[in-house]
């Protein structure tokens, strides 16, 4: 019932919302350009700010503007509430430039190749990525250590909590009573959700972040942080906050992502060497699913679990380097690396067989050896998949 009364309660702010943007059929928006194509003798940009994703062209001859912020007037007298709260295509004009912000400037001196730099902006500021280099850490299979999203806020929370705990460990003399845990734990989500406004809340940090307060209180109360309960409030908190834009394949990876390790670790206890055979493992399930969407293949992705490993120790590391002024150290490693990824095949499994391993991970969830015909599956996918 709570639930209910907080999506109608949601449902009506999100009208009034609408109606204001709507505002006398004008609407002069902040955005940032996500993608940016040329079509004929137009260009088509995607914008998105904080509270909307939309499409429109330009028959201007733009240069290249991903990442850019820009102020333009919306023509918004045909847009529907649907298309408000989903993604719309609206005409505009008085396209502006803004000036980049001192943490994107302070990015960008360190390289001086702009797609580097532009890899650094995604991983630390959840900007978006040039078409070459996605298809590039596609079929590396590493995508995901440069979209935010639980891993990285995972990072950050252990770094904050590495800086903080010993200060905090100092001066409990004073207050014996209060539990380190969980004032750190309020003082981390505090900082993170800082981080969330600075990155102008990205949908996948949001997800994880609703994510880590669920954990947070279910670790409160001592109750088990790895039940099904936890993904399934996600789930609903997460429709409450985007509505339909969770009907999207990012969204689904990502649940099946925390699915799949729920998975391991109801089977596996969760220790430092299982937290390095977790890296292995999520390769192998995901193998079969990531391949079912995107069908980017390359026999280097066979590194990407090792890749994982080493990313945990290169994240802290490059974020240090950037604050000391040395950001470009690993550019020219990153840039060999990247070109391993310039020729892939296509290797998609039809639905069939994207079902059937469906219905084996949830039965697995259930009985041990189900999981281990799921493992082999996996196995048998990516060895068939390489010969």
């Amino acid at each position: 019932m709570i639930f209910v009364l907080i999506l109608i309660l949601k449902l009506q702010l999100s009208f009034l919302s609408y109606l204001n943007f709507l505002g006398n059929g004008y609407k002069i928006v902040d955005a940032r350009v996500i993608t940016q194509y040329k079509k004929k003798n137009y260009y088509v940009l995607k914008l998105k700010n904080k509270e909307v994703t939309f499409y429109t062209t330009s028959r201007d001859d733009l240069k290249n503007l991903l990442n850019e912020k820009l102020t333009l007037t919306l023509i918004t007298k045909n847009i529907s509430f649907l298309d408000y709260l989903t993604t719309f295509y609206a005409p505009s004009f008085n396209l502006k430039l803004n000036p980049i912000s001192f943490i994107e400037e302070k990015i960008e001196s360190q390289h001086k190749d702009k797609k580097i730099a532009n890899l650094y902006k995604a991983l630390y500021l959840g900007e978006a990525i040039d078409y070459k280099t996605r298809k590039e850490l596609s079929s590396l299979g590493i995508s995901h250590l440069f979209a935010l999203s639980g891993l990285h806020l995972g990072f950050i929370s252990l770094i904050l909590f590495l800086i903080f705990s010993p200060i905090y460990k100092f001066f409990q003399r004073y207050f014996p009573y209060r539990n380190r845990f969980f004032d750190l734990g309020i003082l981390i989500l505090v900082v993170e959700f800082l981080y969330l406004y600075l990155t102008s809340f990205p949908p996948s940090l949001i997800r994880a972040y609703v994510m880590e307060v669920i954990l947070f209180l279910f670790a409160i109360r001592l109750q088990n942080i790895f039940s099904l309960k936890v993904l399934f409030l996600t789930i609903l908190f997460s429709f409450l906050i985007f509505f339909t834009k969770i009907f999207s394949i990012g969204f689904l990876l990502s649940i099946l992502g925390v699915f799949y390790i729920y998975l391991f670790f109801r089977y596996f206890r969760p220790t430092f060497l299982n937290g390095i055979l977790l890296s292995f493992y999520m390769f192998l399930v995901m193998f079969i699913i990531s391949h079912s969407f995107f069908g980017n293949f390359n026999i280097y992705q066979l590194l990407s679990p090792f890749i994982n490993l080493i990313f945990t120790i290169f994240y802290p590391i490059s974020i240090f380097m950037h604050i000391i002024g040395f950001g470009g150290i690993f550019d020219e490693i990153i840039d060999w690396y990247l070109h391993l990824g310039d020729n892939f095949s296509l290797i998609k499994f039809d639905i069939i067989t994207l079902i059937l391993f469906a219905l084996i991970s949830l039965t697995a969830f259930f009985e041990r050896k189900v999981f281990i015909v799921m493992i082999i599956m996996s196995f048998s996918a990516i060895l068939d998949t390489i010969f």
